[in-house]
């Protein structure tokens, strides 16, 4: 088996806010409001907890569709600075196995954010395939340019609308939340 590694990164100044940015980046099951179809991402569902938090998990790709769809989980979470995700997608064609982590960095730069997505893949594959691994990165080179295209679109177009950020959705209740008040 054949291990590597390949890394890009994505560099939008978008005129938003940060939180804009964050919120629409971490309503993970509300992505198609902003982010249409592809080849690759039809949806992300099953997403719990919800609100999307650190540790929260998902069903991703086109869940419904053995062998492209995956299960991730959010690895990295501090509003509204940064948001990372880890997810793990079998190619069965390859024999592979492709390790992905996405770190989403959103920095106020006056006027706007400048957002910054940074995709580290891991590859474990048959070293026979190896040369087929560029097939593989350029799919995730179009999907990234996709989506990072398509959030700038949208946020420019809603940076004054009220669309749903971190700060305007209920959050869970945690245990500290549901003691019991004083008198009571």
């Amino acid at each position: 088996m054949s291990h590597s590694q390949w890394h890009r990164l994505y560099t939008s100044k978008i005129a938003a806010s940060p939180e804009l940015l964050f919120g629409l980046l971490s309503d993970m099951p509300n992505y198609d409001r902003w982010l249409p179809p592809s080849g690759q991402f039809a949806r992300t569902t099953d997403v719990e907890p919800y609100p999307v938090q650190l540790g929260s998990r998902y069903h991703d790709g086109q869940p419904g569709e053995p062998g492209k769809d995956w299960w991730g989980s959010v690895v990295g979470f501090q509003p509204p600075g940064s948001i990372d995700f880890h997810h793990t997608i079998q190619v069965q064609q390859l024999r592979a196995t492709v390790d992905v982590h996405i770190h989403y960095s959103f920095e106020e730069e006056d006027p706007g954010t400048v957002v910054n997505r940074w995709l580290i893949l891991d590859f474990s594959m048959p070293v026979i395939f190896r040369p087929l691994r560029q097939a593989i990165t350029s799919r995730f080179d179009e999907e990234n340019l996709r989506t990072m295209a398509a959030v700038k679109q949208y946020a420019e177009a809603h940076a004054d609308d009220s669309v749903p950020t971190l700060a305007n959705r209920p959050l869970p209740s945690t245990p500290s939340s549901s003691a019991a008040q004083p008198g009571a």
